[in-house]
């Protein structure tokens, strides 16, 4: 098997910033694109409150500018080793925007954690990775 393209979703957890490791390693190993990617996502809930769109614009622009910061610090030996990487901020619904961006650009794996929720959590918030899973072709 041949990867051309790695995807790395990451949330910036420990977790996630040791998925995206085993996925330099892979795009090293077969001398593929890995892109490194971030979902900003949106609240689940009306904040309480009137709140100007201006307000909630500059939230969302922060939000974005400090992953983009967070991603440059990720991987950065990455270069070095002669992958070519791409770090990438999209703002939406992380599991739709992951299977969205492999389709895409025809990502041929998607290395991720999984932050091990079980019991009632997990029946409440679900599974991202595990969406993914489901979903993902």
């Amino acid at each position: 098997m041949q990867f051309r393209h790695i995807l790395a979703p990451t949330d910036f957890s420990e977790y996630s910033k040791q998925a995206v490791g085993a996925a330099l390693e892979l795009a090293k190993k077969f001398g593929a694109k890995l892109s490194i990617l971030h979902v900003v996502e949106l609240p689940p809930y009306p904040v309480e409150g009137y709140v100007p769109p201006s307000l909630t614009t500059t939230f969302m622009e922060d939000l974005e500018r400090e992953a983009s910061q967070e991603l440059a610090q990720l991987a950065p030996e990455a270069e070095s080793a002669g992958v070519e990487v791409a770090r990438l901020v999209t703002v939406g619904s992380p599991y739709r925007k992951i299977i969205d961006l492999a389709e895409a650009e025809q990502v041929d794996l998607i290395v991720m954690a999984t932050a091990g929720r079980t019991g009632f959590s997990h029946l409440i918030m679900g599974s991202i990775a595990e969406r993914v899973v489901r979903t993902a072709s």
